[in-house]
């Protein structure tokens, strides 16, 4: 977790430094303080502020709190492109954890940037865990003009191993009763 603050702050010593443009942006996903936003796993649209006193003008965060009951791996942001956000045909990932992915492309005819992000490991909401937030982070764009975000979480691979595991047994079931009324014919 240490990790996470040495890489914001090298991504604010950038930014101040004048390596990120203004007029690009780019979004990230940073481990943050508590906050009183709560992410249960259904689609959640967040508005985006300021980071703090000692950040450009130019960033916009928000900060959201696990509450889907299991660790959250990965997240689907989806982001409507306006004439700030697509200006110069610029966005992207910003620098995160090495062990964190982030893909992103602009869908519905170019009317909105989704972005990817896998590798995420944001445990739940517990009595036991004071880890489980994140934070959203934009930078390049003021964040009174930068639009809603829209997260999701794709279905989580527990959950698709079990869908699986179900069909298995289902089709176990169904050759069982076959067999067993095929005994019961005398062949």
């Amino acid at each position: 977790m240490k990790l996470f603050r040495y890489v914001f702050a090298l991504t604010l010593v950038c930014a101040l430094s004048g390596m990120a443009k203004a007029d690009d942006f780019k979004l990230g996903v940073l481990d943050a303080p508590p906050t009183s936003i709560r992410y249960t796993g259904s689609p959640l649209t967040v508005g985006f502020g300021s980071c703090g006193n000692h950040t450009p003008s130019t960033d916009g965060c928000v900060t959201i709190e696990n509450d889907t009951g299991a660790t959250i791996t990965s997240l689907l942001i989806d982001i409507v492109a306006n004439r700030y956000t697509i200006a110069d045909g610029g966005g992207g990932c910003l620098s995160t954890d090495p062990g964190v992915e982030c893909a992103y492309s602009l869908i519905d005819n170019g009317t909105v940037y989704q972005f990817l992000f896998t590798g995420l490991d944001i445990p739940t909401n517990s009595e036991w865990c004071d880890t489980d937030t994140f934070t959203l982070e934009e930078q390049g764009i003021d964040p009174r003009h930068f639009p809603d975000a829209t997260i999701t979480s794709p279905t989580p691979e527990p959950a698709s191993l079990m869908l699986l595991a179900t069909g298995f047994l289902l089709c176990a079931g169904f050759v069982y009763r076959r067999r067993m009324g095929a005994d019961n014919l005398g062949m």
